[in-house]
Formats: structure tokens, C-alpha cells, sequence
């Protein structure tokens, strides 16, 4: 069974969440999160809580993610659609605000090193 900090890793690759930007959300340094990631030291529950939180703001889905594979549930990958439509619908204004930027942060990941494009960062801060 995976470690802890291997699963955080794991949902921090899948959702593209930045380590530097995780770690000032959750009031802990960079290096610290990093040695987090990599099984060098451990965080208090506190610190892991901040850092779920920290990461589910800046990727909205990625904690509950990782409490899936935590809890080592089925992650239902036949049904992605209807489960998007339905958060979608349940979904309240600062929740549709974090998808759009989630969404845009995706579409740029997906751009780099195919087509130069502008910033999308700026470009959905309007």
C-alpha cells in the first residue's frame, strides 16, 4: 500500500498543483513541503490539514482525490461526465470561480510546448 506523502504527490501531479504556491497557502515552506512529497519528514495532522485545504483551493476535487485513494475507494472513472455535470449544478459562485481556474490552468499545461500562447493566468483574472 502507498505512503501518505505518496499519494499527496500523486494528487498534486494529477490536479498540476505547484509546491510553491501550496506551501505559502498552507503557511509552511517550500522545502518543507517538498521533503513532505518525498518521504523525508513528516507534517503534523494540522499541517497536512492546511496543505489538503491549500491544495483543494487551488484545484478544486484534488483532496477528496486523495481521500479516495487514501481510503483506497474506486475512483469511478466511467462516470466522469455525470459526476462533473452534477458538481457543476451543485456548484456555488466562488466554487464555479476555483473550476474556471482550474480549468484554465489545465488548458495552459496542456498549450506549453505546442503553440505559444498568452497568459492564461491573466487572461481568466478579469
Amino acid at each position: 500500500m502507498p505512503q501518505i506523502h505518496q499519494l499527496f504527490k500523486q494528487s498534486m501531479d494529477r490536479y498540476g498543483v505547484q509546491g510553491k504556491e501550496l506551501a505559502v497557502l498552507a503557511g509552511i515552506s517550500p522545502n518543507h513541503l517538498s521533503e513532505f512529497r518525498n518521504g523525508k519528514k513528516w507534517v503534523s495532522p494540522e499541517v497536512l490539514t492546511a496543505l489538503l485545504e491549500g491544495m483543494d483551493k487551488i484545484a478544486p476535487g484534488s483532496r477528496r482525490y486523495f481521500c479516495q485513494l487514501l481510503a483506497e475507494e474506486p475512483l469511478g472513472e466511467s462516470d466522469k461526465s455525470g459526476r462533473l455535470a452534477q458538481m457543476i449544478e451543485a456548484a456555488d459562485d466562488d466554487e464555479m470561480e476555483a473550476a474556471m481556474i482550474a480549468i484554465g490552468r489545465k488548458w495552459k499545461r496542456l498549450r506549453v510546448g505546442r503553440i505559444h500562447t498568452e497568459n492564461v493566468d491573466q487572461a481568466i483574472a478579469v
